[in-house]
């Protein structure tokens, strides 16, 4: 169990191109973070600098309070997982776990031990003799995952491990991984732009952007609650809408958009002058017009099997309509007038785009 800091932690290539921005991050013992982002927000050079294949330009990287940031790579006790595998293709299934183990010479009874309890944890007992080329994309993902636990690392790194695998096997493969990390206890980094893959398995996500962390919570606090417009409009599906601020009244801020007056909470600080405003889609709810917050009329309607997606055109622009209960009753027509409204919480301000810091 191991706790590691990531301090100031920086990386400049060229004075025009800083590809990681003093990086503050502390993962707890047992922790599982991912590094959530687009390409080329830094997180795969975060991850590199951890793991010591990147020098840091400034920072520290700390292990259990231990400076180890100017370690080499193998001295460093940690494991890493690459999108690629990086299997050996002449070697055995049972080979490859093995080879960790033998550049470290552990003695040969621990290995044969350690070898069998990694393959039947990631559920490839009696693959041993298999090679590569016999197994499947899974199967082979779960032999580079064997081997990275069977060292017994203090900190393991996933590098994007599953964006090669087809969707159904991806979402099975979270829910593995995640079981299985757990049942270890591994303080982990997982870098990655799936926001499924984010949402699913860790215990905090670190979104990034710019070489800058925009955002860090639990995945409820980055979805329901972001403090940054670039997290709105980056994790999951958001609605915006654009209006002029008339007042702030307790809790709340009056805000006009269209013709209608919205009650938006009040956050980290008062509102004023002109603003956008944001709500999830599944947060919208459809009514009769009469009952609505704001009308609108139905302009596409979508069914994707669990939901019906509507897009509705209202006074102040168009608004996507998520409606999880896919059976429950009639849905609106294209051309239909609905009402459109929502809890009062879930209209939600932002600040300013930090992800241009």
């Amino acid at each position: 169990m191991s706790t590691l800091t990531l301090r100031g932690l920086a990386k400049t290539y060229t004075p025009n191109v800083r590809a990681v921005k003093n990086i503050d991050l502390e993962i707890k013992s047992g922790e599982f973070v991912s590094l959530l982002g687009s390409s080329g927000c830094g997180k795969t050079t975060t991850l590199q600098m951890v793991a010591g294949f990147v020098s840091p330009s400034d920072g520290q990287v700390l292990l259990n309070g231990d400076d180890i940031t100017n370690l080499e790579p193998n001295k460093r006790n940690m494991g890493i997982v690459f999108q690629s595998y990086a299997l050996f293709p002449h070697m055995t299934v049972a080979q490859n776990v093995r080879f960790g183990l033998e550049m470290r010479k552990v003695p040969e009874g621990e290995i044969r031990k350690r070898v069998a309890e990694a393959l039947s944890m990631v559920q490839l007992g009696g693959l041993d003799d298999r090679y590569p080329k016999e197994l499947s994309g899974g199967q082979c993902q779960r032999v580079a995952i064997a081997r990275v636990i069977a060292i017994r690392p203090h900190v393991l790194l996933l590098d994007e491990p599953m964006s090669s695998l087809d969707a159904k096997l991806r979402s099975e493969m979270h829910v593995e991984l995640r079981n299985l990390q757990k049942r270890l206890g591994i303080t982990t980094i997982l870098v990655t732009h799936d926001q499924v893959e984010a949402m699913t398995m860790s215990d905090r996500i670190a979104v990034m952007a710019n070489g800058v962390i925009v955002e860090l919570g639990t995945p409820q606090e980055v979805y329901d609650i972001p403090r940054t417009e670039y997290t709105f409009n980056f994790l999951g599906q958001s609605n915006t809408v654009e209006g002029k601020v008339l007042g702030n009244d307790g809790d709340f801020t009056q805000v006009r958009v269209g013709s209608s007056i919205l009650n938006v909470p009040l956050r980290d600080k008062k509102l004023a002058g002109d603003v956008r405003l944001f709500i999830r889609p599944e947060r919208l709810m459809l009514s009769s017009p009469e009952s609505g917050i704001i009308t609108g009329r139905v302009v596409t309607r979508l069914f994707l099997g669990g939901t019906w997606t509507f897009e509705i055109d209202c006074d102040h622009g168009r608004l996507r309509v998520i409606n999880l209960n896919a059976r429950g009753g009639r849905q609106p027509d294209e051309g239909d007038q609905v009402g459109v409204s929502w809890d009062e919480a879930d209209m939600q301000s932002a600040s300013e785009d930090l992800a241009h810091a």
